[in-house]
């Protein structure tokens, strides 16, 4: 939903909740800005984004990077899996700072994306350049993870989403 001028999502089921953002656009080289809040739920829950995304014919996300933040400070890059079972290849394992506000706090969020590198700042930090080659281009999408361990419910705010060419 539309609330307060941001987009809330929200996942009342122990699951992850994504959406693309519209325009039916890819995006290679880029560089993306957002404001984003994990405004209820608890610490354990994540929220982020989804880039260089494509869709399997089911409408799933099939190949991707997934940068997320977590309430309670730390932070995780991600790759689709190609195994049978999908799963996900972390390029950057959970890693805490005090540069990601906790729960209930903006944070600003920046990816930078030119060729091989994938540069990933919070609140002008700059959290991981990393070098990876898997996927060119693709959608860009918002996602709030209510995680399986976690009390059901999580919901985030994201607002001031910026895309431009790198």
């Amino acid at each position: 939903s539309i609330q307060n001028s941001a987009l809330a999502l929200e996942s009342d089921n122990n699951k992850l909740l994504w959406e693309i953002v519209p325009g039916n656009q890819t995006y290679g080289n880029f560089q993306l800005s957002v404001d984003a809040v994990l405004t209820k739920g608890s610490q354990e829950n994540g929220y982020g984004i989804y880039f260089r995304s494509t869709l399997d014919q089911t409408g799933a996300l099939s190949t991707y990077y997934r940068f997320e933040l977590y309430g309670d400070g730390t932070f995780a890059l991600f790759k689709s899996g190609t195994d049978a079972n999908a799963t996900p290849t972390r390029l950057v394992d959970y890693t805490a700072t005090s540069a990601i506000q906790k729960q209930g706090t903006v944070n600003h969020i920046t990816i930078l994306a030119r060729g091989q590198t994938l540069q990933l700042s919070v609140n002008g930090s700059v959290l991981s350049t990393v070098t990876d080659a898997s996927y060119t281009s693709g959608a860009i999408a918002l996602f709030v993870s209510n995680l399986q361990n976690a009390p059901a419910g999580a919901q985030v705010q994201f607002s001031h989403l910026a895309i431009y060419p790198a």
